[in-house]
């Protein structure tokens, strides 16, 4: 039996890319400085929003 996963690489890319942007945003936030933070924390919530479309689309698919 073969299973296809519909998850590509770029979900998995994308899953490493928020695990380092929660520890790099340790780092950040000790430098109290909010023109880096600001749009760290936007460039990591659209990774998120990316996360959570890719995986309902995947789970929707599943259902069908």
């Amino acid at each position: 039996m073969k299973i296809n996963d519909k998850l590509d690489k770029g979900y998995f890319i994308s899953t490493y890319l928020n695990v380092f942007f929660l520890l790099g945003l340790f780092f950040i936030t000790q430098s109290e400085n909010l023109f880096i933070l600001i749009p760290y924390v936007l460039l990591m919530g659209i990774n998120a929003v990316y996360l959570v479309v890719k995986s309902t689309k995947v789970r929707n698919n599943r259902s069908l």
